[in-house]
């Protein structure tokens, strides 16, 4: 073959290579600019957006009646896009006194390889405006929104935090997030390639769903009294913490829940962890005798016992070589159920704990939920501790009946007793009545749900009659309400610390409810680490009665005081008269003998506990409804200055008595020189000092 025909025919193939790869090209330009045309092109138009994010409105929690507890407030965060920042050591330097952080983690951010990055977030006004004024290119405020919390601290530990992120992270917050949390919107604007913003380039706005409201069960005026009334209870006995509930028996809703120490919530996962604890539905405590409710609606309702069983109580008894005795290690002789509940008699109800057996004890303990959590809904709940069956004996059986060497939680036991309360039906316990949409639509319902029936009907009237003589003429005399009649129990344990009994350290408590015979509600107040007095009885009881009362004059329940029985015979003297209430006085920084006077004057009976001069705390609490004659106790042992401070008021011109009123309402003590009225005082008004701190009052001349 000739040598031009070989080169015509590479000619030919190298023209016909080109061909092909010119239509290939063609093509691909055909697909790209016509077929895929729209597709790359929204890609390019997506790359060149850069989008700062816009956080949704998260859901509002309301309490039942509407009221907002915790809803939203703008707020705005720095962010840095890192790209436009020419001189990022100089910038980092700049903002560091600002925003309180690091020159050097600033200088980080910055300079890392992205578009966007969050310096701090969700900054005080002050900040904001300060970072803005600088006029930094490449940094930047982007709105976001803040959990606001109208009421301040009110119902802190029910109503939980959200991180920056928006995410629920303690409380309801956290139990209801996936219906409060929204969709997060975005501002999206262009940018060249070299990541400048594009003169007249586009900017679009995404906008988020905003998340669901929650209607709570609490009711926020009730739930302002328990607030009211559980920092007085820390204040006045000088206590570890404190709790405070009420339920709804009918519904299991809880009506408000509250405890002391409280925190601070706008400093959201900032604070103290220790005390955004909900030892309420967290901490298993021992119960004391506010379980002995329990253990007789056991012996009852599987005949075990009757009303009519005899109990021989000598004051102590032996079980096992342990030696098991009553409080004041009184016996009671032979007596039926409803004086060993009304006594509170520690061998009547170990005898009844070992006369039930390991299979009923466990049985009913099971029954009334004690052994597994409520199911309320709140985070980290809790249940409590109790010797296995298969290894309980007589002295376990014995020592748990009346509440000790088991634990319960807060809310255990008060859903145990509702459910005595509301004729032997369990309830579930919840926070949660309703979720809504942003429009007001119903989203869901939160039913109230029977867990089971404990005990017969009739046992738990029954048991329901012998709580109300507790009141009436037993143990708990101090938490009787003027107008009506409440069952209830008081309860005194050791503390146990590490699997062992703290020496001095006590809880004291009281579970009760009202109006009988038809009870709504029901209140459990348990108080960690009293100084001082510490039975149930005298610091737990006089405060639920005062709570109790509150709560059913704002219920407008109806009075339920049942009228004096008709006599056998006409010749029986007439019964005695239903003592007087009477507003409790306060004694708090007076003198022994001045303690004494207004005590008489006021129609109460002063019993002394401690050493010193002066009345530092008493129960009942000043200013709460008791009845004429009864007893006012009053600790005179110093207390140590709280961690709260306080404002010192003017005392010039007060009496003694109005001085020492003025500063116990302070949370302060007083020490006085002389008699008379006040002309001089140390600290000088208007200082703020620890509460618990004595002021020194000077007194001259007559007022």
């Amino acid at each position: 073959m000739s040598t031009g025909v070989l080169a015509r025919r590479r000619t030919v193939a190298l023209i016909g290579i080109f061909a092909l790869v010119f239509s290939g090209l063609v093509g691909r330009m055909v697909y790209l600019q016509i077929a895929a045309g729209d597709y790359f092109a929204d890609k390019a138009f997506r790359y060149r957006m850069r989008p700062v994010p816009i956080q949704a409105d998260r859901g509002h929690i309301l309490d039942r009646n509407g009221y907002p507890l915790l809803t939203n407030r703008v707020c705005e965060s720095i962010y840095a896009e890192p790209i436009l920042i020419k001189d990022k050591a100089a910038a980092a330097r700049a903002l560091s006194p600002i925003l309180n952080m690091a020159p050097e983690e600033l200088e980080r951010r910055m300079s890392r390889h992205t578009f966007f990055e969050w310096l701090k977030r969700k900054v005080d006004p002050d900040v904001a405006q300060q970072v803005k004024a600088m006029g930094i290119t490449g940094i930047g405020l982007a709105p976001e929104k803040c959990r606001y919390y109208p009421e301040g601290e009110l119902a802190v530990h029910v109503l939980g935090i959200a991180n920056l992120d928006h995410q629920g992270i303690e409380g309801l917050e956290l139990t209801y997030n996936e219906y409060l949390q929204g969709k997060n919107g975005q501002i999206q604007c262009e940018y060249t390639a070299r990541g400048l913003p594009m003169e007249d380039g586009e900017c679009h706005v995404l906008y988020g769903e905003p998340g669901h409201d929650l209607v709570t069960t609490i009711d926020v005026n009730l739930q302002r009294i328990i607030e009211r009334d559980v920092e007085r209870a820390v204040l006045e006995t000088n206590a570890k913490r404190a709790t405070i509930i009420v339920m709804d028996v009918k519904t299991g809703e809880i009506l408000g829940l509250a405890q002391w120490p409280r925190y601070d919530p706008e400093l959201g996962g900032n604070s103290d962890p220790a005390l955004r604890r909900i030892f309420t539905v967290t901490d298993a405590l021992n119960p004391g005798s506010i379980f002995k409710p329990i253990t007789a609606a056991a012996g009852l309702d599987s005949g075990t016992i009757t009303k009519d069983t005899v109990f021989n109580d000598t004051g102590c008894m032996t079980v096992e070589g342990w030696t098991i005795c009553n409080w004041d290690r009184k016996g009671l002789g032979p007596v039926r159920i409803d004086t060993v509940m009304a006594k509170s008699s520690n061998v009547g109800f170990g005898t009844l704990g070992m006369w039930l057996g390991a299979d009923k004890f466990y049985e009913y303990h099971s029954r009334f939920g004690l052994d597994r959590p409520t199911g309320i809904d709140l985070p980290g709940e809790a249940t409590g501790q109790y010797r296995p069956k298969k290894q309980a004996t007589a002295i376990d059986l014995a020592v748990q009946a009346y509440g000790q060497t088991l634990t319960a939680t807060p809310i255990q036991m008060l859903t145990a007793i509702a459910a005595i309360a509301n004729d032997g039906k369990l309830m579930w316990p919840h926070l949660g009545k309703a979720i809504y949409d942003h429009e007001g639509n119903l989203v869901k319902e939160i039913q109230p749900r029977v867990v089971r029936q404990v005990v017969a009907p009739e046992v738990a009237r029954y048991v329901q009659e012998l709580m109300v003589e507790v009141v009436e003429t037993g143990t708990g005399k101090n938490a009787r309400v003027a107008g009506y009649q409440v069952g209830g129990k008081t309860g005194t344990a050791n503390k146990v610390i590490d699997g062992r009994i703290a020496p001095g350290k006590y809880i004291a408590s009281f579970v009760g409810f009202a109006p009988y015979p038809d009870p709504q509600v029901a209140v459990l107040i348990s108080i960690d680490e009293p100084v001082g007095a510490y039975y149930g009885g005298q610091i737990a009881a006089p405060i639920f009665g005062e709570v109790m009362g509150s709560v059913l004059a704002y219920l407008e329940a109806p009075k339920s005081t049942a009228p004096p029985p008709p006599k056998e015979h006409p010749w029986e003297p007439d019964p005695p008269k239903e003592p007087e209430p009477a507003q409790v006085p306060s004694l708090v920084n007076l003198p022994i003998p001045d303690a004494e006077k207004v005590a008489r004057e006021a129609g109460f009976r002063l019993s002394l506990t401690g050493a010193g001069s002066y009345v530092v705390s008493q129960f009942p609490l000043p200013g709460s409804t008791a009845y004429k004659g009864g007893e006012i106790t009053a600790n005179l042992t110093p207390s140590p200055p709280g961690s709260r401070e306080v404002t010192v008021p003017p005392l010039a011109g007060l009496s003694l008595y109005e001085a020492a009123r003025t500063l116990a309402e302070r949370g302060l003590l007083m020490e006085a020189q002389g008699s008379g009225a006040v002309y001089k005082q140390e600290p000088a008004a208007g200082a703020r000092i620890p509460s618990g701190t004595p002021v020194k009052v000077y007194l001259r001349g007559k007022r």
